[in-house]
């Protein structure tokens, strides 16, 4: 990944000259920058280094390209856009949603799904929801939580489509290795307003929505993709533990709504869970375990330290 921190990146051999560089905001030709003007470049270049990485390490292949004619160079593929699907009730407003997705447009290379752009007219909307929703491409979605998204029925339905894990072989009943995209939840509710409860929220991080808050949409994005690499590493950890009957093995941290979309979960056999990270904590486990009482909960790094 070349940086261009001053003009003189550009003298570079022409192998790396001919590559897209990096070039974070703020950056001022031979001006002495203070603290605040270096916190401006940092930020910028983590923002532009963290879409990068997300898009290598989710892995997508990269669309083929049909040959180049003679004589002409030949074209490089690129690797398709990493994708958020936006979930929101518009009956309560799409400002958050709207800014959300203008940011993604504007200032990233990232792409968004937009129920008002991305569902063509004349067509059946389930279809495309469900599509694109449950489709490969979609690394992860936000919840735009206002007052009422969970009485929205297809508010609900994609982000219970999206909850549902995924498993990492064909036949899900036998399937040992699991995965599951990640959610942010914005919340967006008015000042003393009133909703109910979303069991398929289960334990995903929330992101307070507040109009005055500068920047807060780089903020939600960026804690999506860290997020996202974060589950990509842990689908990547699980693959050091050997497959077995009796074992099934997550890239998230376990909670009952998401656990019981598993077959063998459901079914009244002994098993083995193994999920990312130091352990979860006492109360989490007695309420597993509580639920679950044939399966035995056990973090990557208790097994593989």
């Amino acid at each position: 990944m070349p940086v261009a921190l001053d003009s003189t990146a550009f003298n570079a051999p022409e192998r790396i000259r001919e590559k897209n560089f990096l070039r974070p905001s703020g950056m001022t030709a031979a001006t002495p920058m203070d603290d605040v003007a270096k916190e401006v470049v940092a930020r910028s270049l983590l923002k532009q280094l963290t879409e990068a990485m997300c898009r290598l390490m989710l892995g997508k292949e990269p669309a083929a390209l049909p040959a180049a004619p003679p004589g002409n160079i030949e074209r490089e593929s690129a690797p398709p856009k990493v994708k958020i699907f936006l979930s929101h009730a518009k009956i309560d407003g799409t400002v958050p949603a709207r800014r959300i997705r203008d940011y993604i447009y504007s200032q990233t290379q990232l792409a968004a799904f937009y129920d008002e752009n991305d569902i063509p007219f004349g067509s059946v909307f389930r279809r495309v929801l469900e599509r694109d929703v449950q489709g490969e491409e979609t690394a992860a979605l936000i919840a735009v939580r206002s007052a009422r998204y969970a009485s929205r029925p297809w508010c609900r339905r994609e982000l219970s489509l999206f909850r549902r894990p995924i498993p990492e072989t064909p036949d899900p009943v036998t399937a040992t290795r699991w995965r599951l995209s990640p959610v942010v939840v914005v919340e967006a509710m008015e000042s003393g307003g009133r909703t109910v409860g979303i069991p398929e929220l289960g334990n995903a991080p929330l992101i307070r929505w507040d109009d005055a808050v500068p920047e807060q949409e780089e903020q939600i994005v960026t804690t999506l993709l860290r997020d996202a690499m974060l589950a990509a590493f842990h689908s990547a950890v699980g693959c050091n533990l050997p497959e077995q009957p009796d074992r099934i093995i997550l890239n998230w941290l376990p909670d009952p709504t998401t656990l019981l979309h598993i077959p063998r979960v459901r079914a009244p056999v002994e098993l083995k869970a193994f999920y990312p990270g130091r352990g979860l904590s006492g109360l989490e486990l007695d309420i597993l375990y509580e639920f679950f009482p044939n399966i035995e909960f056990h973090s990557f790094e208790e097994v593989l330290s």
